[in-house]
């Protein structure tokens, strides 16, 4: 059994250019206007064609500002579409200024086949694209019964009112459109930095009250990214561009056994234990097992995003050093123990239900 075997569902995500005409403080992109880097549309192109060799399902445009490529956007999203294949837009919402110019947005990119939108606001965004755009843009989503979900940046004290905004998108659409096709979303606003500890509302930092509660990483092993400099990662994480480890392979360059690029990518992750160890235990439990191996790493009440706790991992060489240390027992405790446990639940559920399913998360370990 392979991490190959273990991982349910694969999505291509395509950066076209890391650009965006926002510079939101600790962007986990690194994104601005100043940033040039862009892939060309045969890159993006050719991408969505191996991802359909590979037998991803989806794929996900983001940035960086994906509408700032809206010609190129709305070629790949045909592109996709044409090959049955899901796809899903994460806007800043910047090009829908009126009500009209929305709904000419929207209505050009269903036509292209585009299936899931998803906007991002909050105290950072206010900053750059007026609030208005963005329930612009969710009026003409929701009406035109697309699925569409709102990114809502959360932290202990906001500029943004949430119960205020949340007033405003109910006289966008009926109860009904709302209920059927509109989703709002919570999602800590991180800092890049591990040792940047930023204030949000009770119950949300990772501690040891709750960490056995932490699930996996949903995004590494299963997000394949494009970025917007041609390189490819195994994950679409806030800071990823910034660690060498996850950069496992190349847009622009041509694998020398002939595989294509993202084919290659897809076979360096899936080699990687510990990425695998991610995807199944995620990052918070373990940098709580590193605490408990060197007690001076201090970790509880530190980190509400995920992915914050994961450029820790990466970047504090002390709890990369546990890992160097210990990294035997890391995968036989956590990563085999967990392969094999989850195939004995499956096999048994299988053999009660008579068909297969999902089973429960493994977190005996902590």
């Amino acid at each position: 059994m392979t991490a190959h075997d273990l991982i349910a569902h694969r999505n291509l995500t395509l950066m076209l250019t890391y650009r965006c005409n926002a510079q939101c403080a600790e962007c986990g992109t690194f994104s601005s206007p100043h940033d040039k880097n862009d892939i060309t549309l045969e890159t993006g192109l050719a991408a969505i064609d191996w991802a359909k060799e590979c037998g991803l399902e989806q794929v996900i445009f983001t940035g960086g500002e994906p509408s700032l490529r809206w010609d190129d956007l709305v070629k790949c999203v045909r592109h996709a579409n044409s090959y049955g294949m899901s796809t899903r837009i994460v806007s800043n919402a910047q090009w829908a200024v009126t009500p009209e110019a929305a709904e000419k947005g929207i209505r050009e990119l269903m036509d292209a086949g585009l299936k899931e939108i998803n906007y991002s606001t909050g105290d950072e965004h206010i900053r750059f694209i007026p609030l208005e755009n963005v329930l612009n843009a969710i009026r003409a989503s929701v009406n035109a019964g697309l699925s569409t979900a709102l990114m809502f940046e959360l932290r202990a004290k906001s500029r943004v009112d949430e119960a205020q905004l949340l007033k405003s998108i109910e006289g966008l659409a009926t109860q009904e459109q709302r209920d059927k096709y509109f989703t709002f979303i919570r999602s800590p606003w991180m800092p890049i930095r591990p040792d940047n500890i930023a204030e949000y509302p009770d119950g949300l930092y990772a501690n040891k009250s709750n960490v056995a509660h932490r699930r996996g990483c949903e995004s590494i092993l299963s997000n394949y990214v494009v970025q917007g400099s041609g390189k490819i990662a195994p994950c679409c994480g806030l800071g990823m561009r910034t660690v060498p480890e996850l950069q496992i392979g190349d847009a622009l360059e041509k694998p020398a056994d002939g595989k294509n690029p993202l084919a290659k990518a897809i076979e360096e992750g899936e080699s990687d234990l510990f990425l695998y160890a991610l995807h199944k235990i995620g990052p918070e439990k373990i940098v709580a097992w590193a605490a408990q191996k060197d007690p001076t790493i201090k970790w509880e009440n530190m980190y509400a995003h995920r992915c914050q706790a994961c450029m820790r991992i990466y970047r504090d060489p002390k709890v990369k050093q546990v890992i160097i240390d210990h990294i035997q027992e890391l995968m036989a405790e956590m990563v085999y123990g967990g392969m094999v446990l989850r195939r004995f639940e499956q096999l048994a559920a299988e053999a009660l239900s008579g068909k297969p399913t999902e089973t429960a998360e493994f977190s005996h370990y902590v």
